[in-house]
């Protein structure tokens, strides 16, 4: 079976321009690219720019694997990553923005995370399940 590589550059494309993006944002804050937080400045941080510069970071540590797995675990995977992104950004977006000093509950950071590692751990068992399956 030919393998095709262009899915696979795609994620590796797709987490480097969300890594990069968000890097430039929070390095915006330091350089003062915007000048002023004005509504129309693309640097403008938000809450969310460190949860998926985060995310963004595990996705790219996972896509180096795929290029060694044959196109039918990679679609696979594509649905679990799919899945899981979602449940990241629902989860992510459900948690408070800063942790308070008394509470237990987690912060954006923390949660992401967590989900990431989680993302990465459970990346690496499914890639290889389903390549000794599928040789098999």
């Amino acid at each position: 079976m030919k393998k095709t590589f262009w899915w696979r550059i795609g994620v590796i494309f797709i987490g480097i321009i969300i890594f990069g993006w968000d890097y430039l944002v929070v390095n915006s804050l330091e350089f003062d690219l915007c000048q002023r937080m004005d509504e129309n400045c693309l640097f403008k941080y938000n809450s969310y720019i460190d949860s998926s510069m985060f995310f963004s970071l595990f996705i790219l540590i996972v896509s180096p694997f795929l290029f060694f797995i044959s196109d039918k675990v990679f679609l696979k995977w594509l649905q679990f990553a799919g899945i899981w992104i979602l449940l990241s950004i629902i989860a992510i977006a459900a948690t408070p923005d800063r942790h308070n000093f008394l509470s237990l509950s987690p912060d954006r950071e923390t949660v992401s995370i967590w989900m990431g590692s989680l993302f990465v751990i459970i990346s690496l068992v499914k890639i290889s399940w389903d390549s000794r399956k599928q040789k098999r």
